[in-house]
């Protein structure tokens, strides 16, 4: 499991919710809806259209800087990465690194 990116999908959250958990040193995502709304597209920074959810990560997804490749596939990164239940999984690593700096 080293160097795989921790997740959770969830629905949608607020910009307040996501400031919140980006404090806590986590990282969040918009998921966009497939054109056909059976399937989640891609996970990108932010979507106004077709926004289904929000994935919630333990490290930082290196994005595209412009369109067309401001995103990445939704699959491949699931079928890469390792999704688990709580947001004190995505958290469980940064504690550690926090007590070592004595904070």
């Amino acid at each position: 499991m080293k160097n795989k990116i921790k997740f959770i999908v969830s629905g949608i959250r607020s910009n307040e919710s996501k400031q919140r958990l980006e404090e806590l040193g986590l990282y969040c995502y918009d998921l966009r809806d497939s054109d056909d709304g059976r399937d989640i597209a891609s996970i990108e920074k932010h979507v106004i259209v077709n926004r289904i959810g929000t994935m919630i990560t333990n490290k930082k997804i290196e994005l595209g800087d412009k369109y067309p490749n401001d995103f990445i596939d939704y699959n491949t990164f699931v079928n890469d990465n390792v999704q688990v239940d709580k947001i004190a999984d995505l958290l469980e690593n940064k504690k550690n690194k926090i007590n070592e700096r004595g904070r």
